[in-house]
């Protein structure tokens, strides 16, 4: 619920400043758009675990089948990096006395084919929107693993690689005037399919850390742009 509150507040600024002005833009069947927006990412589940806070981008280009569905193609960029406290935690879990100073920034690149559905009132338009594809992601690790005050190196290795995933989510567009501008403000659940997979980002004596499963909710605002 934490991770709605900025959504809604900038939901209500923008609409308060939008004041008693009413668009007559159209959303018209058959024309072409493109979005761009961006804003911080919040791991859940299991990832939350093991990684901080990080942030995402993320550009669409919807094309209006109706004048309340819309298809779009979509990419972005998002990037988090280990908590080593939480990552201390797990293997004293495990019954290691190691603590972790680890670099490991995640990146993940998602490449999707998507829906928004919307309903049109004068000042914004809500929308529920669901999308699929592939998640291309990226893990560099490097740093030490402390044990009795002696640090010891970890090998430091790059993985690759993609898995099937989907989001979901609800959002706004509040019309800016008549010439096809819009802010986008949206809030989505992203998550891979296979939760089972996993990558190692480290190695203890008695145990290991690994993940695959990711999970975050992405806070996006930005511009939506129609070509009338």
């Amino acid at each position: 619920m934490k991770t709605l509150l900025p959504l809604l507040l900038l939901t209500a600024l923008v609409t308060a400043a939008r004041g008693q002005y009413q668009s007559d833009f159209p959303p018209k069947a058959g024309k072409f758009g493109i979005t761009v927006k961006g804003g911080p990412a919040f791991p859940v589940s299991e990832f939350a675990k093991e990684f901080k806070p990080g942030f995402t981008g993320f550009v669409e280009v919807p094309y209006n089948l109706t004048e309340v569905l819309q298809v779009y193609l979509g990419s972005g960029y998002s990037q988090f990096n280990v908590d080593n406290s939480k990552l201390t935690d797990l293997l004293k879990e495990q019954g290691s006395a190691a603590t972790a100073n680890i670099d490991a920034p995640y990146q993940v690149i998602p490449l999707v084919v998507g829906v928004n559905i919307s309903y049109r009132y004068p000042h914004f338009w809500p929308y529920f929107t669901v999308s699929y594809g592939r998640y291309f992601q990226k893990l560099e690790v490097s740093g030490s693993l402390t044990v009795n005050g002696v640090p010891t190196p970890i090998a430091s290795e790059i993985q690759t690689w993609s898995q099937g995933a989907f989001s979901v989510g609800l959002g706004s567009l509040i019309p800016l005037g008549n010439e096809g501008w819009a802010v986008d403000l949206n809030a989505k659940y992203n998550a891979v399919v296979d939760y089972e997979g996993r990558v190692l980002i480290a190695t203890s004596g008695s145990g290991n850390i690994a993940t695959r499963a990711i999970r975050y909710v992405s806070i996006l605002a930005g511009l939506s742009y129609t070509f009338l």
